[in-house]
């Protein structure tokens, strides 16, 4: 099937004009569109760039592949990831204890995927609801919770907060920034939360990753690169308020923003983490495109010692492949130009993945077995923001293998 694409001329959030590319990563295929080497042929590049809103501060993406065609056949599966199923035990385990909503209150999870979020609830505590148009909402299905097959809008959270009444908790973890029409959403969260609700959206922090250098969270899906500046204009607008932020160094992408919303007019004080953040924005330059020039100068150097590291391990006679298949290893991969004649294979765990090949790069994904068999010394970690996890647990590190950390300082460990 034919991916189709177009382009914006606008700021998604505040509708100004004046955007800036501030980073072009070329022509890239939808990072996860996970392919069988048969379907090589037929694949489709679309601009990858970010531009900047010097308006309301906004970094976005202009070339947008249509959502229809990005999630239809989804490879992603979130709780292939055990690391990712603890933190967000932790997230609801600390909302049911911060929020306290009543018994049998109904909980939302917007872009449930397999149902990751949903299963984390203690049985029977509250009603709950999972949102996903993608094909990964099955899986969810499956274990028996209630999943609408659609994506999330103002007139869908009208017709639910008819059929289903309105909400005392709604989450959103990595989907708020796939979203074209945000404001839409938005106004849909608004409509759908309870007077007294919370909406906890968990999303990749715009400052990390120009901090850190985190450019491969930069793919097709992600069409926002989110700040508390350009939410506080898009919240405003539809009548809600972040009233709270936490850091969180794990997330679905790697490090994230957890930020707390409620309806406007809500009881619920503005904490003081709001009030920094949004000073702390505003010094560090949030619409000042120069602070994004300097960002993809380095983009280019870190590009370097990367591609000068793998170099290194193969001059010695190393074999290099790549560990894990994360949507954003693509980026990363394809920004680099590596192929098979680099990295051997990748390393996987999601059966849906095995036998395929990565989009742009058509490395062969391989299981975890396979790859170990294979005698490959040296792999390129894609999943970079599990490093901890995978040096404690991975029977590749254990039998004496080694990992290229690509970000947020490439180095060889251990």
């Amino acid at each position: 099937m034919s991916m189709r694409m177009r382009v914006r001329t606008t700021c998604r959030i505040c509708g100004g004009s004046h955007l800036v590319r501030t980073l072009d990563l070329g022509a890239q295929p939808p990072s996860n569109s996970f392919l069988a080497p048969a379907d090589i042929a037929a694949e489709q590049a679309f601009p990858l760039e970010m531009h900047l809103c010097t308006d309301c501060g906004l970094s976005q993406l202009v070339h947008i592949v249509y959502s229809e065609d990005i999630f239809d056949e989804y490879l992603y599966l979130s709780s292939t990831s055990r690391a990712l199923c603890q933190h967000y035990q932790g997230l609801i385990d600390g909302a049911l204890a911060r929020f306290d909503p009543p018994a049998g209150a109904l909980a939302v999870d917007i872009g449930c995927n397999d149902g990751i979020m949903l299963r984390r609830y203690p049985e029977g505590r509250c009603r709950l609801l999972g949102i996903e148009p993608s094909s990964a909402g099955k899986c969810a299905r499956e274990a028996g919770f209630e999943v609408i097959d659609q994506f999330f809008e103002a007139g869908l959270a009208e017709r639910l907060a008819t059929s289903h009444g309105r909400a005392a908790l709604i989450t959103a973890t990595n989907v708020f920034a796939h979203v074209d029409d945000i404001a839409s959403f938005a106004a849909g969260v608004r409509t759908l939360l309870a007077d007294d609700g919370v909406f906890i959206i968990e999303f990749p922090y715009l400052v990390d990753m120009v901090e850190r250098l985190y450019f491969d969270t930069i793919y097709h899906e992600h069409l926002c690169y989110l700040a508390l500046t350009p939410l506080d204009h898009l919240f405003a607008k539809v009548g809600l308020r972040a009233f709270r932020v936490e850091r969180t160094e794990v997330g679905a992408s790697g490090p994230a923003l957890r930020l707390f919303v409620c309806r406007a007019e809500s009881a619920r004080a503005t904490e003081d983490s709001i009030t920094a953040m949004r000073a702390d924005e505003q010094a560090w330059g949030i619409t000042d495109p120069a602070r994004y020039r300097d960002f993809a100068a380095r983009v280019e150097r870190i590009r370097d010692r990367i591609l000068a590291l793998i170099a290194e391990v193969k001059a010695k006679g190393g074999r290099v492949g790549a560990y894990g298949a994360p949507a954003k290893g693509n980026t990363l991969l394809n920004y680099l130009k590596l192929g098979p004649s680099d990295i051997e294979m990748v390393a996987e765990n999601n059966a849906l993945k095995v036998g395929k090949v990565t989009p742009g790069s058509h490395i062969p994904i391989v299981g975890d077995d396979s790859f170990l068999a294979s005698g490959i010394d040296t792999a390129l970690l894609l999943t970079w923001n599990y490093l901890d996890f995978f040096l404690g647990n991975s029977d590749f590190i254990k039998k004496g293998g080694k990992f290229i950390v690509p970000l947020p300082d490439v180095k060889i460990v251990p």
